[in-house]
């Protein structure tokens, strides 16, 4: 039999069309190989968000039936038995594609039904189909910096402080260094700070404590306490739903300290800017 091969998407949104290949299925009729990667199921299920565990039952599934089938076929010198899957039936399933998962038409190939072609096929088409993780993620962060800036510190960089750094020189009973998107103050604080939890949770966390240790000190300094003050912290929600960062990310939701926004809303801290006339309150010049 010939060799031939069908690649296993997932569609997150329809409309939009595109698709992230999460793995393979490799046979001659004789034997399967089946292949996920780990880094495609991520991003996946980040992008289905709420619907994620579709892509955990789908894979238990797919792997199980690939198993009873290879079981089968090596039984089959004793029983009679019809394969359950073939290239007849994954063309079929190309045609009858749910909204979710797709399988690509089978493709036919001179090599040879081996788990070493599998393996370099599964590479040259999955793997390394698109950039690595982190090189993504990289990416996303830089791309919702430049929103950032276009839609808050252009609009507010000539009333308060933007880009600054918070020292011990600047504030003596700070303790660490911070950087800030920016800050302001008239009757009330209102500041942000953006932070990117696409990296180490122990990062991620200790940039957070921090922003509420230098909330607290500047509150302290210039007596302006209570919920009326401003602090907004914003994050877009970070890649892998059931990770440490995400887990981290939905407790801020809850917190009444930081008010936590997409890149994308950055523009509401500018409005509470202008609605408060924030303006600078501190000499970093020293």
């Amino acid at each position: 039999m010939k060799t031939y091969y069908s690649i296993i998407s997932i569609v997150p949104n329809e409309l939009v069309g595109d698709s992230i290949s999460i793995g393979m299925i490799m046979s001659d009729d004789e034997k399967f190989f089946i292949k996920f990667a780990s880094n495609k199921i991520r991003l996946a299920k980040s992008l289905l968000k709420e619907n994620y565990q579709i892509i955990d039952f789908f894979i238990s599934k797919i792997e199980s039936t690939i198993q009873t089938t290879n079981i089968n076929i090596k039984r089959n010198e004793l029983f009679h038995f019809t394969k359950a899957i073939n290239s007849n039936y994954l063309s079929y399933l190309n045609n009858y594609n749910n909204n979710v998962i797709q399988y690509s038409e089978p493709r036919f190939i001179a090599q040879k039904n081996t788990i070493e072609n599998f393996s370099k096929l599964f590479e040259l088409l999955i793997e390394k189909e698109e950039p690595k993780i982190e090189i993504q993620q990289d990416l996303i962060y830089q791309k919702s910096r430049e929103v950032i800036k276009q839609k808050l510190i252009r609009r507010v960089k000539d009333k308060v402080h933007t880009n600054i750094r918070f020292t011990s020189e600047v504030l003596p009973n700070l303790y660490f260094n911070y950087e800030m998107d920016c800050i302001g103050l008239n009757g009330v604080f209102t500041g942000a700070k953006s932070i990117n939890f696409n990296q180490s949770e122990q990062t991620i966390q200790k940039e957070v404590s921090n922003y509420y240790a230098l909330a607290s000190i500047l509150e302290n300094k210039y007596k302006k306490y209570g919920k009326a003050n401003n602090f907004y912290l914003i994050s877009d929600e970070p890649s892998g739903v059931g990770t440490k960062q995400h887990k981290l990310w939905e407790k801020l939701l809850k917190l009444e300290k930081y008010k936590v926004l997409s890149s994308d809303k950055s523009d509401t801290v500018a409005k509470m800017i202008e609605e408060t006339k924030a303006k600078t309150f501190i000499n970093f010049e020293k």
